[in-house]
């Protein structure tokens, strides 16, 4: 849980904790623990609670307020107590910071100040390095073309992590319409993406593992919703403060993304640290991924995460040369999954990862390598790998 802040908020005045409240849902990085309307008896509630920061609005009683700060830094001082006020009065900034506040806000407080002065706090408290030496936490898998592979990259690259038992993994199926993970992996589940944010309001980290399906490689799996109807519902922002919550529960996230080009598919890109394009080295496909990878260029800060996969490298080399597509894409081709039309064939219709049928297999050694690459910290696999039953094949 080392990326999601875990506040509690405290204010007696109804209509400002309603606006906090608002808030701090509305950010992906904090998961709002409990919203308190007293300060009585809230210092034992908060160290119930477990939580990294406490956000204690002043204003319905000054006195109050301050000797709960010091009681919540008394009794436990690696939680991280921000006093906020609509007053910027001296004398009661200095009470606050004496009482063992660590940094005042003045309310009304913009959504980036509030993050960053908790981020802030937070991280130089728990000394954390950041999650940029683990390597990328969600991973977004998308494709401008329908039947390029990008589900079947996203099964096996989610499988092929989820054999680090140590680096638990999610596998999330965005394409809300026609999303076809649980079919990949042959699991039936009970709870699914609709499910969740139907109940957000009471989710925690323990009741969210415990939604999620399981297959037998260990890999959970948050499947798209059943009914077509209920995708709907799934709104941006929402989806946003799930991803951030998954990000805290999960040492990776893989995101199968629709190519309906939907609102959700951006809260995913806007939460991605990496956005693995697939293309393949047809006329079509290049074309629509130039057009795709041109949308993605528009918005700030995307651009940088995007690395590119060819799939069924090699089927395409008489058509489209790798150095032609990576001239029209204008960026370079990173990895390339060799085509192996049999072994996927045979995986898809098992319902099974391609490591299973052909372990040891050119497609099964890149998406190894592509995982090493991304994740150097995970241990690896010292054995030699065995040959699969259909590794003749390919």
């Amino acid at each position: 849980m080392k990326d999601l802040i875990r506040v509690v908020l405290v204010d007696p005045n109804q209509e400002s904790r309603e606006t906090l409240k608002r808030l701090l849902g509305g950010m992906s990085r904090f998961w709002l623990a409990e919203a308190l309307a007293g300060y009585h008896d809230a210092a034992r509630q908060i160290k119930e609670l477990g939580v990294q920061a406490v956000l204690v609005v002043l204003d319905h009683d000054p006195a109050r307020a301050i000797e709960l700060i010091a009681q919540v830094a008394q009794s436990d001082p690696a939680i991280v107590v921000v006093p906020a006020s609509r007053v910027s009065d001296g004398a009661l900034i200095l009470k606050s910071i004496r009482a063992g506040a660590r940094e005042f806000v003045t309310l009304p407080v913009e959504p980036g100040e509030l993050l960053d002065t908790f981020t802030r706090l937070v991280k130089g408290q728990s000394g954390d390095e950041g999650s940029s030496s683990r390597g990328p936490r969600i991973v977004t898998i998308a494709g401008a073309s329908g039947g390029i592979g990008c589900t079947t990259l996203a099964v096996n690259l989610a499988a092929t992590l989820a054999t680090h038992k140590e680096n638990e993994t999610l596998l999330f199926d965005l394409d809300l319409a026609f999303g076809s993970v649980d079919a990949c992996l042959d699991v039936a589940s009970t709870y699914t993406l609709a499910n969740l944010l139907q109940n957000f309001d009471r989710l925690d980290p323990t009741l969210l593992k415990r939604s999620m399906t399981r297959h037998s490689s260990g890999l959970f799996v948050l499947p798209r919703p059943v009914d077509i109807q209920e995708a709907a519902a799934v709104e941006h922002d929402c989806l946003k403060r799930l991803l951030g919550l998954l990000r805290a529960s999960y040492g990776v996230v893989i995101v199968d993304a629709s190519k309906g080009l939907q609102s959700t598919d951006f809260a995913a890109y806007e939460m991605s640290d990496l956005i693995l394009v697939v293309v393949q080295l047809d006329l079509i496909c290049l074309r629509n991924t130039a057009r795709f990878i041109h949308l993605l260029r528009q918005y700030e800060g995307l651009s940088e995460r995007i690395k590119l996969i060819e799939n069924r490298a090699g089927l395409f080399d008489a058509e489209i040369s790798r150095k032609s597509a990576e001239e029209t894409l204008k960026m370079p081709i990173t990895w390339q999954i060799p085509d192996a039309p049999k072994a996927f064939g045979i995986a898809r219709t098992k319902g099974t990862p391609i490591a299973d049928v052909a372990k040891g297999s050119r497609p099964h050694q890149a998406l190894l390598e592509m995982t090493r690459a991304l994740w150097p910290f995970l241990e690896q696999d010292s054995d030699k790998p065995r040959k699969g039953l259909f590794a003749a094949f390919f």
